[in-house]
């Protein structure tokens, strides 16, 4: 079977994907991942074929834009720099790698990769499209926790009629002007059917099914998407055939302090350095020694690390195994650092700035597992309290609690593969 997996955005954003496509060619499928130029190298050490979608270029302007992680505008700035111009070179790709022999290609994409969903509907007996899923955030739900942007729906607003009227008013003002005039130019060139709805509420996610990359624990999928095929797998963690040990100076640092915090901004550089020096101050005033891991930062930052004795700046570790050091992490909130934690039953302490991570810190923290700030609201002295709380070792507790779900990592994985598969003949699930 030939499988074509596409994704878009960080490496966190790419890494379940990879997990899936490398188990699928670890079974005997011909799969090619189709992503930013970037990643080619990190794909290829897979043993995977690779396609660019998007240019070096282009994946630098974009992680680089100051709004990235501005949480109304963010996604705003990801939609025209990074998924815009990957439309027409993903939909040129798959069209070119095609059915075989009579089969149809079978591809697993992100819903930001509207192109692939393009495809979909101009070779619809050729293509079969899984839409996957790396968050809940993107199935629209009206159950609580409900947010748009960094603004939480208060939970006492019940599910029905306002909830809907806010999603409405959603993409009435904010995603239909960004999307609807860009997509209807390639649905008229492409003579594609017209795209009926919402464009994010409805029309990016398949006919074909969907798989939700996360446990039915951390968020069950809703009754309406399930009916439109949308079934759960879990949490599929990567772990990179590259990974080696620690460095002689992490080890040196380990060996010392013994438990450690870790800090970690995300994949993406763009304003982590608020969170880091956040983080570092919250450590210090709590006398806990941190590992920073971060692949760029300034160098006032690295040498305000270098000075300190409780501190470490480390560019590349296996993060599982640093996990394993660490009494607590402090991160951004990104859905694939949330699985890694949770896995290791490390608490987490999560200052969220954009897209998913609202969602995720407040599931988390719903569970008992995890404490959650908007990154730009944060303060030291609450952190450092954190730090300091009994509740600390709660969330130990309730992280431990759902880490052996969590480490049934190759049963999630085989679950997406085994969906993978069952769709290259299955009926199409939505009527369209």
């Amino acid at each position: 079977m030939r499988v074509a997996v596409v994704t878009l955005g960080s490496s966190g954003d790419l890494h379940p994907f990879l997990a899936i496509a490398r188990q699928l060619h670890q079974r005997g499928h011909d799969v090619h991942v189709l992503t930013q130029q970037p990643y080619e190298a990190e794909v290829r050490a897979e043993g995977l074929k690779f396609i660019a979608v998007v240019s070096s270029d282009t994946h630098r302007r974009t992680m680089q834009h100051p709004l990235l992680w501005h949480p109304l505008h963010g996604f705003g700035v990801l939609w025209r720099h990074l998924a815009v111009p990957a439309i027409q070179p993903t939909c040129d790709a798959l069209g070119a790698l095609g059915p075989v022999v009579g089969e149809p290609l079978v591809v697993l994409a992100s819903p930001l990769a509207v192109g692939a969903r393009f495809a979909r509907d101009r070779w619809p007996n050729s293509v079969r499209l899984l839409t996957g899923y790396t968050a809940p955030m993107a199935l629209r739900s009206t159950s609580d926790p409900m947010f748009l942007g960094s603004w939480r729906v208060p939970a006492w607003w019940p599910p029905g009629r306002m909830r809907r009227l806010l999603w409405w008013l959603l993409d009435r003002w904010k995603l239909e002007p960004m999307s609807r005039s860009t997509l209807t130019r390639w649905q008229r060139l492409w003579r594609t059917p017209q795209i009926p709805g919402s464009v994010f509420g409805e029309w990016v996610h398949s006919p074909d099914g969907g798989v939700a990359l996360y446990p039915e624990w951390f968020a069950p999928v809703p009754e309406t998407w399930r009916c439109r095929g949308v079934v759960t797998a879990g949490f599929p963690l990567y772990h990179s055939g590259r990974q080696a040990g620690f460095s002689p100076e992490l080890e040196h640092f380990l060996a010392a302090k013994g438990r450690v915090a870790v800090i970690y901004p995300g994949s993406v550089a763009s304003h982590s350095e608020d969170l880091i020096r956040l983080g570092m101050e919250a450590c210090h005033r709590a006398g806990l020694a941190h590992v920073v891991l971060a692949q760029d930062v300034s160098d006032a930052l690295r040498a305000e690390i270098h000075e300190s004795e409780d501190a470490i700046h480390v560019t590349w570790t296996s993060f599982a195994d640093l996990l394993k050091y660490a009494s607590v992490l402090i991160h951004h909130g990104g859905i694939g650092t949330c699985a890694q934690a949770i896995a290791s039953g490390t608490p987490q302490l999560i200052l969220a700035s954009a897209y998913d991570q609202f969602e995720n810190g407040a599931r988390l923290q719903g569970l008992g597992a995890a404490r959650m700030w908007r990154l730009g609201a944060a303060k030291v002295e609450s952190l450092h309290a954190a730090l300091n709380s009994p509740a600390l070792l709660t969330m130990r507790r309730a992280s431990q609690l759902y880490s052996g779900a969590t480490q049934t990592n190759l049963a999630a994985i085989e679950s997406a593969c085994d969906e993978i598969e069952r769709s290259q003949h299955a009926e199409t699930r939505l009527r369209e």
